[in-house]
Formats: C-alpha cells, structure tokens, sequence
C-alpha cells in the first residue's frame, strides 16, 4: 500500500510538472510571438522592401510553378494517350517513361502558348480599332446621350444640356479628365512621361523574361514532380510523427483539391461566359462585341466582384454609343451573370469552397488589400483551405468531448433539442425553446445517462 501510495504521489507530481511545463512553454511562444509582431510593426517599411526584393527574385520561380500547375491537366491527358503506345514498342520502360513525361510537357506547353497566341492576334486587333473609335468619336457620342437625356426628361433641362453640348464645354470636360489622369500617373511634364514610359518598358522587358524563365522552370517541375512529390513526403515523415505528417499530407490534399477546383473550373467558366456573351452581343447588335465580352471574361475570373466590375465599363461603353441600347446591356449583363451564377457556375466549380458568401466576401477584402491582385484571385480558394482546417481541428475536438458536431445542435433558435430521438412521424421531438438545452446541459446529461465519460 505504501508503494502505490508513493507511485500516486510521484504521478501527481510528474503530472504537475507537465502541466507547468505546457503552461511556461505558451507564455514563452506568446512572448516571443509578440516580439515578433513589434518588431514587424516598428521596421515594416525594410520587411516589406525585403519581401519585394524576395519576390522579384523568386518571380519567374513562381510563375513556373503556377504554369506547371495549370498545365498538369493536359500534360496528364497527354501521357495517358501516348505512354501505353510506346510502353508496348520498347524494353526501357524508365528511360520511355521519362521521354513521354518530357514529350507531353513540352507539347503542353506548347499548346498553351498558341493559346495566348490566337488569342492576343484576334484581340489586341479589335481592342485597338474599339479604342480608336472611342477616341474619335467621343464628341459625337457625349453630343448623343445628351440629346437623349433630353428626350427622355421632356425638355425640362433643355437649356443646360444645350449648353452642355457646347463643343467647348465638352473639350474643358474631357481636358480635366485628362488632366486628372495625367496627375493620377504622375505625368505632369515631359520629363515625367519620358520616365514612365521608361519605367513601364523595362517593367514590361522584365516580365518577358521572367515569363520565358517561368515557361522554362515549368517544364522542368512537370517532368520532375514525381520525385519532387516523393522527397517532400519524405521529409514531412522525417520532421513529424506518423500521425501529425498523414495530417499534413491530407491538408496538402485539401489545398491541390481546392485550388484545382476552383482556379481550373473558374477560368473554364470565364471561357464560357466570354464566348456566349460575343455571341449575345452580336445576335442583338450591341456595339463593341470583342472589347466588352473580354472584359466581362476577364472580371469574370474574380470572384464574388468580378462580374460587377465587369459590368460598369462595359455598360458604359454600349451607353456612350447608344443609351437605349446601354440599358439593354445592363439587363442582358445582369441575366447573363444569374445564368452563370445559378446554372453555369455550380455545373462547372461545384461545392470546392464550401465558405458562405459572407467569408468569400471578407477574405477578397483582406486578400486585396495585404496582396493586391494576387490576393484578390487567390483569397477564396485560401480561407476554403483554411475553414476547413479549421472545421476538422473542431469536430474532431468535439467528438472527443461527445459534442454533435452538426452546427443546427448549438442553434438557440428552434425549439428542437439537439440530438433529440425522432417521434412517431420520423421528425425531431420538438420542445419549447426555453427548455433547450446548450452544449454545457447536453454534456451533464451525457455523464448522467452513462453514455460516456467527459470531463467538464
């Protein structure tokens, strides 16, 4: 007895010792999180010359990275056509193997840059032309949507929309636009045009060339990401437990299913809605098809604001042309965005995200203003990663707890007990809503009933 007493005592004590232990080793990493923080806040402006710095070196690293993971569909379409073909005519199965993988990444690529190819001849073209005859004809047009606006109002402001089409009045108008803009890019003087100009050629000459280094370094991952996904399960195996590594390698999982998803599907959908609204818009004669159905298919691919920033310059440009016919534009924009978001969008996208509206909104908000464009493409498909993480890490804690996790059991509102037994119709017994247990009174019966052992 005296024995046991001694190793009840020695367990308490080594019990007490982790629990301090746990306890110190927190207060520690908060400190040391703090610091960190202060020192982030007080030299943020040399962190964030050092993280741009990082990212211009690391630019055509991670454009290669981002087009071998765009283009690991085709590649993967490919080396299913063709490796069974020459499997069957050689004895190498590695070195064919190998040949195939350089073969199909090459051809994906290839594809991919007749791609963008096509595209930029058939557009770039039309873009121009658009634009010259905004620049033209822009006096005239301004002349139209007042004579319109005067039509439409009965004459009640003839006399200050005369004036208004005043040719002067006009010229002083698109002159302080100018103007505006010209303060706005920093082009007051010429010296100041020459330096922009040149600092956009040589940021424009830069991007070629991380480009073509980008193409370069994608090829290399496709043909490499076998051996590539090989070592980083090995050193996740090699930094974690058994348990914590197969955690993060779901995760990883999540992340690829995720991303592919929604990236892949939501260019996919752009595609699409591009392609029906030029067809729209030449069916019922709208002005400027291929500038506006590039803009709508570009916008399209930002998520949640995306088709109404679309929407605005599109409307705009088919209004200066002909109101009339800018108001039917904004009603076939508005259809064609119900049909993508209710018929076109779930087909092709699905449920990858699984995030409510309201934190797709949030997180384009805080991705767009900590990353810019990047984060405004790239924030929603993070926070579904995040949330469900998140959403893991907490059903698996309350199903330690014996908790339900279905989020209806934690509703105050109706007047149902969370996992009450289904009555005689087959529907949850129902009680009066202030007789509705919470997560704390659930707990208390569990224990009384002998269901299972918690701990509060």
């Amino acid at each position: 007895m005296a024995e046991e007493e001694t190793k009840r005592e020695h367990q308490v004590t080594r019990d007490q010792y982790r629990f301090y232990l746990v306890r110190a080793s927190v207060i520690v990493l908060a400190a040391i999180v703090v610091i960190i923080f202060y020192f982030c806040v007080k030299r943020y402006d040399g962190i964030a010359e050092g993280l741009k710095t990082l990212n211009t070196a690391l630019a055509p690293i991670i454009i290669g990275f981002v087009t071998a993971f765009l283009l690991n569909p085709i590649m993967k379409a490919l080396e299913k056509a063709m490796l069974p073909y020459f499997l069957g005519r050689t004895k190498n199965e590695t070195k064919t193997r190998h040949r195939v993988r350089t073969s199909c990444s090459l051809i994906s690529l290839a594809i991919l840059i007749a791609l963008v190819a096509f595209f930029l001849s058939a557009v770039i073209p039309q873009i121009v032309s658009t634009v010259n005859d905004l620049i033209n004809n822009i006096n005239d047009q301004i002349v139209g949507v007042l004579d319109w606006a005067d039509k439409i109002t009965g004459g009640r402001f003839h006399r200050q929309l005369s004036s208004a089409k005043e040719d002067k009045n006009i010229t002083n108008a698109l002159n302080s636009a100018l103007t505006y803009v010209q303060d706005y890019l920093h082009l007051g003087s010429n010296d100041d045009v020459v330096n922009t100009l040149t600092s956009w050629g040589a940021s424009i000459g830069k991007g070629i060339f991380n480009g073509i280094l980008g193409m370069i370094v994608s090829v290399y991952v496709l043909v490499e990401k076998d051996v590539f996904k090989s070592h980083t399960k090995k050193l996740i195996y090699g930094i974690f437990k058994t348990s914590h590594a197969n955690v993060v390698l779901d995760v990883g999982r999540k992340t690829k299913e995720v991303f592919y998803g929604f990236i892949v599907g939501k260019i996919i959908d752009s595609l699409i809605i591009g392609v029906i609204c030029y067809i729209c818009m030449l069916i019922l004669r709208f002005p400027y098809p291929v500038l506006c159905s590039v803009i709508i298919g570009v916008t399209n691919i930002i998520p949640v604001f995306g088709p109404y920033i679309g929407a605005v310059p599109t409307v705009i440009l088919v209004f200066m042309n002909n109101p009339v016919k800018g108001i039917y534009m904004l009603i076939f924009v508005i259809i064609l965005q119900q049909i993508d978001g209710n018929i076109i969008g779930p087909k092709i996208l699905g449920d990858y995200t699984g995030i409510t509206p309201l934190l797709s909104m949030i997180s384009i908000i805080l991705g767009s203003a900590l990353f810019g464009f990047v984060g405004l493409l790239i924030s929603v498909p993070v926070c579904a990663v995040l949330y469900s993480l998140a959403k893991t890490l907490i059903n698996r804690r309350l199903e330690g707890k014996g908790l339900p996790t279905d989020s209806e059991a934690y509703d105050q509102t109706p007047s149902r007990s969370p996992g009450a037994p289904p009555d005689e119709s087959g529907e949850k017994q129902k009680k009066p809503a202030q007789n509705k247990p919470g997560p704390a009174e659930l707990v208390r019966r569990l224990q009384q009933n002998g269901k299972k052992n918690i701990r509060s």
